[in-house]
């Protein structure tokens, strides 16, 4: 697996496309990213407190709307978001999305962000920098399951910390692919700890009832990211994921 700057911008059935952009590289582009934003995404940014978070939203919005247009064929100011009843952003209905039927996933983290793109089928994508500073620890005891903390804790400690990211990731692209974000709380669901392969182990939520098929993909980040962990999640079994390098 590699990320590539020469895109294929069409879909097939059960593949998945994953652009990367290093949102610093287009603040020269900020004016122009900005016009292509819709109303309520303008008003967004403004509300902003510091130059650089407003910096990267912008960036990152406008990297999400200047991708689909090339899938959609059409202009990126064109393209209308909808969100459902949890906040998941989508395309409006129109008789181009339809017709294209394209869902895609976005997250950002300090200057990465990844898009994730597919044909017909739900997607979640997560990113977290690992050298972030937090308490990793604490999180894991209030947010991860009992089967999950007892695999973690007992990795070599060397290992846990790195494990703890990349299990977040997991985690917060299943609960993406639901469409739920955080209202599904995250122990109402077990998943594989790293260095397993992704899977799901138990979903016990009555609320949010599971998908009948979901398939995992940790996403190997370039070198230049190595501080970076990140996974997919898509309701379907996926054949073929291409990477791309957002120029």
């Amino acid at each position: 697996m590699f990320f590539t700057d020469i895109p294929d911008y069409k879909l097939y059935t059960k593949t998945c496309d994953v652009w990367l952009c290093q949102l610093t590289q287009h603040q020269e582009q900020e004016k122009n990213y900005f016009l292509l934003l819709s109303d309520e995404e303008k008003a967004r940014a403004e509300r902003f407190k510091f130059a650089i978070h407003r910096s990267r939203f912008i960036a990152s919005h406008g990297f999400v709307r200047t991708v689909l247009a090339n899938y959609l064929k059409i202009e990126a100011d064109a393209i209308e978001f909808k969100k459902g009843e949890q906040g998941k952003p989508y395309l409006a209905e129109t008789d181009l999305s339809e017709h294209y039927n394209l869902q895609f996933n976005l997250s950002h983290t300090e200057d990465v962000a990844l898009l994730a793109i597919t044909q017909g089928v739900e997607v979640g994508i997560d990113i977290e920098c690992s050298e972030r500073k937090t308490d990793w620890q604490g999180i894991v005891q209030r947010f991860f399951t009992e089967y999950e903390q007892k695999v973690l804790f007992a990795l070599p400690e060397y290992q846990q910390k790195a494990a703890f990211f990349e299990l977040w990731t997991r985690k917060e692209a299943y609960m993406k692919v639901l469409g739920t974000g955080l209202s599904l709380a995250p122990t109402k669901f077990s998943l594989t700890v790293p260095p397993e392969k992704p899977a799901l182990i138990k979903h016990h939520s009555t609320k949010y009832p599971a998908l009948e098929q979901v398939e995992f993909k940790a996403i190997k980040m370039p070198q230049s990211f190595n501080n970076y962990r990140a996974s997919l999640a898509v309701a379907t079994t996926i054949a073929n994921c291409r990477f791309y390098q957002f120029p």
